[in-house]
C-alpha cells in the first residue's frame, strides 16, 4: 500500500541522516504516514489533516518539560481528531458478539482512548530499539486482525502497515519520547479505525507494564521473631536492570513478551465465536505460562556484578563462579603452592550424584576448585539466583591448561581412557602446543594389583598437572584416595576429554556448542550415554524443591 511504501522510504531517509539529528523529524514522518493513510482510505480532507496533526502534536507534546503539558497537549490533539470524525461509535462487549452504542459518549471515549494508548507507548523510548520492535509486532498484529475481522480494512491496514514500515527501517535505533509517542498515535488511530479495542489492550499492555507503569515490588526477610515485609514501587524494566539484565538481552526479552501477548490477541480474534468460559480459560493459562516463562528468562539472563570471586552453595555443592580466564589464574596460583589440589568439573550428573553419594559429596565439598562445566549447572544457578553466568567446560579447560603448560614449562601426566587413547591424545596435544611436556601416560583399565605401579609411575614423573579420565565420580574418588601419595599440584578429572583429543570422539559443531546442546549431540552420537540424561529431570526436580523452600543462597569468599 502507498502508506506502507511511503513509511518505508521515510524510514530509510531518517536512518540515513540519523546521526545528524533526524530523530527529531519522526513526528513529522508519522504525520506524513497518517495523511497518506487517510488519503488511501479516501477520507475527507478535514479528517486527513486532523490525523496528521494528531500524529505530529502527540510527538511534539511528548517533548514538553512538564508532565501536565505533555498530557494536556496529547488530549487536545486527540480531541481534534475525534471531533473531525475518527471516533468510537460502539464498543463490543468483552468476549461476546454484542455491541453497545456510545451515543453522546463517542467523542470523549475516543479522545481518552487515543490519549491513553499514545501515552502508554512513550516509555518504549527508554530502551534502545524497543519502539521499533514493538511497532513492527503491533503493526503486523493489527494488520492481520483487521483482515480477519473485515472491519474497515483500508484505513486501519494503512496505519498498521505504515507503523510496521517505520519499525523495519529504523530497527535497532534509539527513539526519543517524541518519536515513540507519534508511533503510538498511529497505532492508536489504527485500533479505532479497525475496531480493535479489545485486542489493543493486549497489544499495548506489554510495553506499558514493563516500562512505564509502576508495580509494587515486595521483598521479605525471615527473622527469629517473625516476618518483615518491605515494598517499593518501580517498573518491571527497573527490576530487570536491578537483576543485571543488560540492554541487548532486555530488548529481545521484552520484544518476545510483546509478541507473546500479540499472539494471544490473534488467537482470541480467531476464536471469537468460542464460548466465553473457553476464552477466560485460554487467557488464564496463556498468561500464567507467560509469567512463568518470563521469570525463568529473567533469571537466565541476569548478570549481577561480582565484586570478588565467590564460591556459591549450589544444592550443597560449592561451585566457584569463575570465567575460563579466572579459573586458569586460580590454577596457576595453586600450582605455585606445590601441594596436591583437587579440581572438580561439575555438570548436571555431578550435582545429582552429590545428592545421592555421601562420599562423593564430601569429596566435592573439600575440593580446592569446583568449576561449572555443564549448562545445566549454569541454568540451575541462575534460576536459584546464584551468580554463575559462564560455563568452564572440562574439555576446554584441559586444552587451555596444556597451552599454558607449554608456555610455563609445566609437566603433564595423562591417566585414563582405553589403552592407547591417552598416548594418542598426548601426541596430538604436543603437536598442537609445541613445547608441551607430557611426562607420562597410562590407560584407566588397570587392576587393583597394578595400582601401586601406576602411582609409582606418576610420582617418578613428578608432573605439575595430572589429568584423570575415569568419569564422574570414579576419577574424583581415586584422586582423593591417593592425594597424599600423588603429591601433584593440580589433579583434575576430565571425563571423556582424552577421547576427544585422541580423535576417537568428535566434539559437536561450534553452532551446537553455542546453543548449549553439545550434551544432546554427544548422546545422539553415542546412545550409551542415554542413562546420563536421567540426571537432567532429577536436577530440575532438585532445583524446583530448592525454589519452593526459598532458601537464601550461601556464599563464601574464595580462599
Amino acid at each position: 500500500m502507498w502508506a506502507a511504501a511511503a513509511a518505508f522510504i521515510l524510514g530509510c531517509l531518517l536512518r540515513w541522516r540519523w546521526r545528524e539529528g533526524a530523530c527529531w523529524w519522526l513526528p513529522w514522518a508519522a504525520g506524513a504516514v497518517a495523511a497518506l493513510s487517510g488519503a488511501t482510505a479516501s477520507l475527507h480532507l478535514l479528517l486527513i489533516a486532523a490525523m496528521a496533526v494528531f500524529a505530529v502534536l502527540a510527538g511534539v507534546a511528548a517533548r514538553l518539560p512538564y508532565r501536565w503539558q505533555r498530557e494536556v497537549g496529547t488530549l487536545v490533539a486527540a480531541l481534534l481528531v475525534t471531533s473531525a470524525g475518527l471516533r468510537i461509535e460502539t464498543i463490543k462487549v468483552p468476549f461476546a458478539l454484542q455491541f453497545a452504542n456510545l451515543g453522546g459518549w463517542a467523542v470523549p471515549v475516543a479522545t481518552v482512548w487515543l490519549w491513553l494508548f499514545t501515552a502508554l507507548f512513550r516509555p518504549t523510548a527508554r530502551l534502545r530499539g524497543l519502539t521499533w520492535s514493538v511497532a513492527v509486532v503491533s503493526g503486523l498484529t493489527f494488520a492481520f486482525i483487521v483482515v480477519q475481522t473485515q472491519s474497515q480494512p483500508t484505513l486501519a491496514l494503512a496505519l498498521a502497515l505504515g507503523c510496521a514500515g517505520l519499525g523495519v527501517t529504523l530497527w535497532g535505533l534509539p527513539a526519543e519520547a517524541g518519536g515513540a509517542a507519534s508511533v503510538g498515535a498511529l497505532l492508536a488511530m489504527a485500533s479505532v479505525a479497525g475496531a480493535l479495542k479489545n485486542t489493543a489492550f493486549l497489544v499495548f499492555v506489554a510495553p506499558a507494564l514493563i516500562l512505564g507503569v509502576p508495580v509494587l515490588e515486595i521483598t521479605y526477610r525471615l527473622r527469629a521473631g517473625g516476618v518483615s515485609f518491605t515494598g517499593r514501587f518501580c517498573s518491571l524494566f527497573d527490576i530487570l536492570t536491578v537483576e543485571g539484565v543488560d540492554e541487548r538481552r532486555a530488548l529481545w526479552l521484552l520484544t518476545v513478551v510483546h509478541a507473546y501477548l500479540c499472539l494471544l490477541a490473534v488467537l482470541l480474534v480467531l476464536w471469537m465465536e468460542m464460548h466465553f468460559a473457553f476464552k477466560v480459560l485460554l487467557m488464564g493459562v496463556w498468561l500464567t505460562v507467560g509469567i512463568a516463562l518470563f521469570w525463568v528468562a529473567v533469571r537466565l539472563s541476569a548478570r549481577k556484578h561480582l565484586p570478588d570471586l565467590k564460591r556459591v552453595n549450589l544444592l550443597g555443592v560449592p561451585v566457584t563462579a569463575v570465567t575460563m580466564d579466572e579459573a586458569l589464574s586460580i590454577l596457576e596460583r595453586l600450582i605455585a603452592e606445590r601441594r596436591t589440589h583437587l579440581v572438580v568439573t561439575s555438570d548436571a550428573s555431578a550435582l545429582v550424584r552429590a545428592q545421592e553419594d555421601d562420599e562423593f559429596r564430601r569429596i566435592v565439598q573439600q575440593a580446592d576448585l569446583v568449576t561449572p562445566d555443564g549448562i545445566g549447572v549454569v541454568w540451575s544457578a541462575r534460576l536459584l539466583g546464584l551468580p554463575i553466568y559462564e560455563r568452564v567446560p572440562g574439555v576446554e579447560l584441559m586444552a587451555k591448561l596444556c597451552e599454558r603448560a607449554a608456555q610455563r614449562g609445566w609437566r603433564v601426566f595423562l591417566l585414563g581412557a582405553k589403552p592407547g587413547v591417552a598416548e594418542q591424545a598426548a601426541r596430538n596435544l604436543q603437536a598442537r602446543y609445541p613445547g608441551l611436556q607430557i611426562v607420562g601416560t597410562h590407560h584407566g583399565y588397570f587392576t587393583p594389583e597394578d595400582e601401586q605401579q601406576v602411582l609409582e609411575q606418576i610420582r617418578t614423573a613428578q608432573p605439575d598437572i595430572l589429568f584423570v579420565a575415569f568419569g564422574i565420580p570414579k576419577q574424583e574418588k581415586w584422586i582423593a584416595r591417593h592425594a597424599d601419595v600423588l603429591q601433584v599440584p593440580i589433579c583434575i578429572g576430565v571425563g571423556g576429554s582424552f577421547d576427544v583429543y585422541a580423535g576417537v570422539v568428535k566434539r559437536a559443531p561450534e553452532w551446537v556448542q553455542r546453543l548449549c546442546l553439545e550434551w544432546l549431540y554427544r548422546t545422539l552420537k553415542d546412545p550409551k550415554r542415554l542413562p546420563r540424561l536421567l540426571s537432567i529431570p532429577k536436577l530440575m526436580w532438585l532445583v524446583a524443591k530448592a525454589l519452593w523452600r526459598q532458601r537464601t543462597p550461601n556464599t563464601e569468599t574464595l580462599p
